[in-house]
């Protein structure tokens, strides 16, 4: 994490999180940035990740 207290911040709110909890935080941060669900999947997809 370095230095960075918003990354600090994140990881200490997924704490005890299910993963169903954090693809909905996650997907409404994506919202609030202006991005789609299709933007928003092809984000993740970069990261060999999916929602």
């Amino acid at each position: 994490m370095g230095n960075n207290p918003l990354l600090a911040r994140a990881m200490q709110m997924s704490r005890g999180k299910s993963p169903q909890e954090l693809a909905y935080i996650a997907r409404n941060l994506a919202h609030q940035q202006g991005m789609n669900d299709q933007q928003f999947a092809q984000f993740l997809n970069q990261f060999g990740m999916k929602v």
